[in-house]
C-alpha cells in the first residue's frame, strides 16, 4: 500500500511517517511547507497543479491528511489563512484523491462539538463553539462529500517534540520548572492524546484496510484520562519528579477565544474493530518529556 502524509514535518505527521515508514506493509512519502528536510516533499497544498502533480507522481492508495492550523487562537486570529489550510486546500485534496481513486483520511478534532453534552459518538451532531471548530467542520464536510473518503477526530495531542512549546501539554513541563505562581485553568475538562499512539491507531487501521475492512465516514481516537489543563500539570509533576505547589486553580473559563466544556470522544467504533492503545499517560508523558528534563 502506497501512503502520502501531509504536514509530515508537523507534531501529529512526524509520528504518522515514522511508524508507518518503519513497516514493510507501507511505502510511505510525506509533505511539508515550512519545515521540509530530505526526506520530505516540498507542497504547497493551496496550489491546485501541483497538488495534481504530486498526487500523479507517487500514485498513493491512501492520503492522510495532517496539515491543519490547529490552534485556536490563531485561527482567530487569521481566519483567512486557517479557512485556507483547514478547509479549502482540504476541498481541493478530496476531489483530487478521487479523481486518482485514492482515499484521504482527514485528520479531524474534537472541537467540532460545543462541549455540553460528552461523550460524543461519530454520529453526534456537531456544534462547535469557535473558529478553529467551524473550520475543522467545513473541512469534514468537504471530506465527506466523497464516500471513499474518512475522518478521523482526536482532542489535545503531545508527543515527541522539537520544543516543548509545540504542543500546549509539553509546555506545562516550562510551567513547572519555573517555579513561578501561576494560575491554570481548571474548568476545561480535557483528554490528553499521544501523537504515537495515534500514529500505532492509523497504522492498525490500514493494515485492516488491506485485509479488506471497509473504512467510511467518521472514527474518533482519544485518551482515556480526563483531567483540566491544572489537573494534567499535576500529573506532569509527578511523572517527572518535579513540584507543583506553585501552581493554583482558576475554576472559571476565562479564554480569550471560546473553548468547550468537555469533547469527550467515544472511540468504540474503532475499539470495536480490535483497535487499541497501548500505553497508560503517566508513561507516555514521562518518555516525551525526560530528554528535556536537566535542559
Amino acid at each position: 500500500m502506497k501512503i502520502l502524509i501531509t504536514g509530515a514535518s508537523g507534531l501529529l505527521g512526524r509520528s504518522v511517517f515514522k511508524q508507518l515508514y518503519s513497516n514493510p506493509a507501507f511505502t510511505v512519502a510525506g509533505t511539508a511547507f515550512s519545515r521540509v528536510d530530505e526526506n520530505l516533499i516540498h507542497l504547497d497544498l493551496s496550489d491546485s497543479d501541483a497538488v495534481k502533480t504530486c498526487l500523479q507522481e507517487i500514485k498513493p492508495d491512501v492520503v492522510i491528511h495532517c496539515a491543519a492550523e490547529r490552534w485556536p487562537d490563531r485561527c482567530a486570529e487569521n481566519p483567512d489563512t486557517a479557512w485556507q489550510l483547514n478547509v479549502s486546500s482540504t476541498e481541493l485534496l478530496a476531489k483530487q484523491c478521487s479523481e486518482i481513486d485514492a482515499q484521504l483520511v482527514y485528520i479531524s478534532t474534537d472541537y467540532v462539538f460545543d462541549g455540553t453534552a460528552a461523550p460524543y459518538s461519530s454520529d453526534d451532531i456537531p456544534n462547535p463553539v469557535n473558529f478553529y471548530g467551524r473550520s475543522k467542520r467545513a473541512g469534514e464536510e468537504a471530506v465527506l462529500k466523497n464516500a471513499n473518503h474518512w475522518v478521523l477526530r482526536l482532542p489535545w495531542l503531545f508527543g515527541p517534540v522539537a520544543c516543548l512549546e509545540e504542543s500546549g501539554i509539553t509546555a506545562l513541563l516550562d510551567t513547572l520548572r519555573e517555579q513561578k505562581p501561576v494560575t491554570l485553568d481548571h474548568w476545561a475538562v480535557r483528554f490528553p492524546t499521544s501523537v504515537e499512539e495515534v500514529a500505532e491507531v492509523l497504522e492498525q487501521c490500514l493494515l485492516k484496510i488491506c485485509c479488506n475492512t471497509k473504512f467510511e465516514g467518521i472514527y474518533q481516537w482519544s485518551g482515556d484520562t480526563a483531567c483540566t489543563r491544572y489537573e494534567l500539570a499535576h500529573i506532569i509533576a509527578e511523572a517527572c519528579e518535579l513540584r507543583a505547589d506553585h501552581i493554583s486553580a482558576d475554576s472559571e473559563p476565562n479564554f480569550s477565544v471560546p473553548r468547550p466544556y468537555n469533547c469527550q470522544l467515544d472511540k468504540s467504533r474503532l475499539t470495536d474493530l480490535g483497535i487499541q492503545g497501548k500505553e497508560p499517560l503517566k508513561q507516555q508523558l514521562a518518555r516525551n518529556l525526560k530528554p528535556f528534563i536537566g535542559n
